[in-house]
């Protein structure tokens, strides 16, 4: 008789702390506990939604420790997303737990926003409230109203599917090729392909390139040259960045067996808008050249240049970069000027592919013996465009 009595409170019992074990745990920084179910933290909030208060926000600043009983989306500050639970290990120490790459250390204080997985994000969940709201208080006004919200609300949600779909997938890049022949009087063949890379996210931009340029005519080469190079900018304000980067060029009719150009300079935006971005920069490298008759030039050398991108309209983009390198050795008879000038344009509806025009030209004011100072080329090429 009485373990018939007991069994319902072992089972209350169990329940009761079944839920204590297994809910989200928040501790703050003055000692307080808190247990319940972790709604979402954003814009700097937690929100918990616990049995005794309902739901309850708070600041995530003084958050010191967090625990949950099922996995969350996590996005950190450095835009990167990981699906996980987070969890203590024996020292103490936070991480993350059943992820795709294992257990993962995580500092809580890096957490930017969190959401159950398999729903929106919080920030997209808000503006769709926001537009119902709106929407079901301007059902009684004019249409015109009506047709405005509705147009900021696709434009707003457009903008935050994108900011999604670059925070998930922030890499894209392009192939572009070139060929050209004659044959009869004369035999030519013209080859050239280049491969760009690109990430970027709200305040990093990295770009990476390959070029292959090749020609022949009536038997012997007229050009062989081959350069790659990368460059990475970090944003130190809302204008100013620091930028990094890294050339290489060979050329065997340049007598050129190896160009390497390393620098650190800052840089900044003097127009920074969708259609047009302007900037330029200033700083210091080191300039490595190595020849073929066997003479190498090691020098330390300063970098100022600037870069122009325009979108003159939906249908083509002009360029223009110039970079100047001046020795420290001799500014004004020892330096080197490369310069890119062109425009693409779509051939296809979805845009991927593209026609390209560029003219790259190099001015050495020290160049090998036989070598011209000036070396000029005009390309027409093929672009296969990818995000």
């Amino acid at each position: 008789m009485l373990k018939r009595r007991m069994r319902p409170l072992a089972l209350l019992l169990s329940a009761v702390f079944s839920s204590q074990v297994f809910a989200d745990q928040v501790v703050l920084n003055d000692g307080s506990q808190l247990n319940g179910t972790i709604q979402q933290i954003a814009d700097g909030k937690l929100i918990l939604d616990t049995a005794f208060a309902d739901e309850v926000t708070i600041d995530f600043s003084k958050v010191t420790k967090l625990t949950t009983d099922k996995p969350y989306m996590i996005q950190l500050e450095s835009s990167d997303r990981i699906v996980g639970q987070i969890a203590t290990n024996a020292n103490g120490q936070h991480q993350l737990t059943g992820t795709a790459f294992g257990d993962v250390p995580l500092d809580p204080a890096n957490i930017e926003t969190l959401w159950p997985a398999g729903t929106n994000k919080p920030q997209l969940s808000a503006l769709e409230a926001e537009y119902e709201a709106k929407l079901a208080d301007a059902e009684a006004t004019k249409q015109a109203e009506v047709d405005q919200i509705q147009q900021s609300y696709e434009t707003q949600l457009q903008q935050v599917r994108e900011e999604n779909t670059a925070l998930k997938d922030p890499w894209r890049g392009n192939l572009a090729i070139g060929v050209q022949g004659a044959k009869g009087n004369t035999e030519r063949f013209a080859a050239t392909g280049r491969g760009e890379l690109f990430r970027e996210t709200e305040a990093e931009r990295m770009a990476m390139y390959m070029e292959i340029n090749y020609a022949k005519e009536d038997g012997e080469q007229t050009e062989n040259e081959k350069l790659a190079g990368i460059s990475l900018e970090r944003d130190i304000s809302e204008n100013y960045f620091a930028r990094g980067s890294a050339d290489f060029e060979i050329d065997d009719f340049e007598e050129l067996d190896l160009r390497a150009i390393a620098t650190a300079s800052i840089g900044r935006f003097f127009i920074r808008e969708e259609d047009l971005v302007f900037k330029g920069f200033a700083g210091l490298g080191y300039r490595f050249e190595s020849y073929s008759d066997g003479t190498n030039e090691k020098d330390p050398t300063g970098v100022l240049g600037y870069d122009v991108n325009y979108k003159m309209n939906s249908r083509l983009r002009l360029f223009h970069d110039l970079t100047y390198y001046p020795s420290f050795s001799s500014p004004g008879q020892n330096y080197l000027v490369v310069t890119n000038f062109g425009g693409e344009m779509p051939i296809t509806e979805s845009e991927a592919w593209k026609v390209r025009a560029s003219l790259r030209s190099q001015y050495n004011s020290q160049p090998a013996i036989d070598a011209e100072k000036t070396d000029t080329s005009y390309r027409l090429n093929l672009v296969y465009d990818w995000d």
